[in-house]
């Protein structure tokens, strides 16, 4: 471990096979128009809400995964007993979401407790120990966030850039925009409706691969995927 602990096409979801209905909830998805001015605040991010699922076949062994799929954690040594498959993360303590962000924009927010880094990954990023380094930002498929005990640090291909000036919070918030090439990371604060957001750091690239959400877990520590409720 490192020491850190343009188309307006209309897009099927994933798992809508030809001549299925499309859910109510897939519908806002359905369009992605390359028009719409990046989101300024929270209240525009949460438009693009997604609630997200942990995916358990990809979860290494060390995690635990529970609340029907929103919350990882991490104990000590102690080995969830799970059958070992090729998507799931061989030595890094990680695990992904089963969601994947691709020719739309997703928004989305974690509450994390100990060491966690939070981020997003390329569906075919490397996971078992002979493709290379798998850790959130240890490779060029892969960025990861966390805080590093006095700032924020970003990783991404085993180099990170400090963010100073921000105070720690348990809360971020992540907003992809996979056409647009864009990630942002957020940090949350305030209560109840109020809530607002600061911007930690944004990528800009090309992202031609489907987008996943990530954390990557130190021990002791746990991260939850919040639910936006209707």
């Amino acid at each position: 471990e490192m020491q850190r602990e343009s188309s307006s096409a209309a897009i099927l979801p994933d798992k809508t096979k030809p001549g299925e209905k499309l859910r109510k909830e897939d519908l806002k998805f359905c369009v992605y128009s390359p028009d719409i001015p990046e989101p300024r605040n929270r209240a525009e991010l949460m438009k693009n809400w997604i609630n997200l699922t942990l995916d358990n076949k990809t979860a290494n062994k060390l995690l635990w995964i529970s609340d029907g799929g929103s919350k990882v954690c991490r104990r000590t040594k102690e080995v969830c007993p799970v059958l070992d498959g090729p998507e799931r993360y061989e030595y890094s303590p990680q695990v992904l979401c089963k969601e994947s962000i691709w020719k739309r924009r997703a928004y989305w927010e974690v509450e994390f407790s100990g060491w966690v880094a939070v981020g997003a990954t390329y569906d075919q990023a490397a996971r078992r120990a002979y493709s290379g380094m798998s850790g959130l930002g240890e490779n060029e498929q892969s960025w990861g966030l966390c805080w590093a005990g006095s700032c924020y640090q970003i990783w991404f291909d085993c180099d990170h850039e400090d963010i100073s000036d921000v105070p720690f919070c348990s809360r971020i918030g992540m907003y992809v925009d996979q056409p647009a090439g864009i990630i942002n990371f957020y940090a949350v604060a305030g209560e109840g409706a109020e809530k607002e957001v600061r911007l930690l750091h944004r990528v800009t690239t090309t992202m031609e691969k489907k987008i996943l959400s990530g954390f990557w877990l130190g021990v002791q520590s746990s991260c939850t995927l919040l639910r936006k409720t209707e």
